[in-house]
């Protein structure tokens, strides 16, 4: 009898070996399956994101920056308005350093289209709160449009824009549609129509 609970006792052990390695095996299994699917995922985001939109992601991020367009803006009103000229102060708003350099860089055009449409404005255009707010809009559209254009061509090493062929074109029915870009936001520092 004793050798026969001694047998026994010698059976369980390997049985309950086999079940601990079957164990360990099915752990390891599911920690490397659990592993590579995690790696693939992580992966798709991070290594499949394209270059556009991790640079658009990583723009976001950064602070805000403001920038005052240095010399105010003065145009004066045609004959027959009730004020005789308009002097705006202008600080724009963004996220990217490269759309600073290019505002820099390409002031004189950029000044040219503003002055451009501050002219094309009347007096009954901007003297309500509504009128002021679509100039706003107006001038971060052909903010934009300026720096987008000269963005592009600089990094391409092309000759630069110099705002000649756009500026006769978009100061007319199309100012208001939306251009995307890197300026976020064109604020009034001061704006006084005399």
């Amino acid at each position: 009898m004793a050798e026969d609970e001694l047998e026994l006792d010698v059976k369980q052990s390997k049985g309950s070996k086999m079940t601990l390695i079957l164990l360990i095996v099915l752990i390891v299994l599911v920690l490397i399956v659990g592993g590579v699917g995690a790696w693939l995922l992580l992966g798709k985001k991070g290594g499949g994101a394209d270059s556009a939109e991790a640079s658009h992601e990583a723009t976001e991020k950064l602070p805000v920056r403001y920038q005052t367009m240095v010399p105010e803006f003065i145009v004066n009103f045609g004959p027959g308005s009730k004020v005789r000229y308009l002097q705006v102060d202008l600080q724009i708003a963004t996220r990217s350093e490269e759309a600073l350099k290019v505002v820099n860089t390409y002031r004189p055009v950029i000044r040219n289209d503003i002055l451009l449409l501050l002219s094309s404005t009347t007096f009954e255009e901007l003297n309500s709160r509504e009128g002021k707010e679509q100039l706003q809009r107006r001038l971060l559209n052909v903010i934009n449009r300026d720096v987008v254009a000269n963005m592009h061509s600089s990094a391409k090493g092309k000759k630069h824009d110099t705002g000649e062929e756009h500026a006769s074109t978009e100061h007319g029915s199309g100012m208001d549609e939306k251009v995307e870009g890197p300026i976020e936001n064109v604020y009034f520092i001061s704006f006084i129509m005399q």
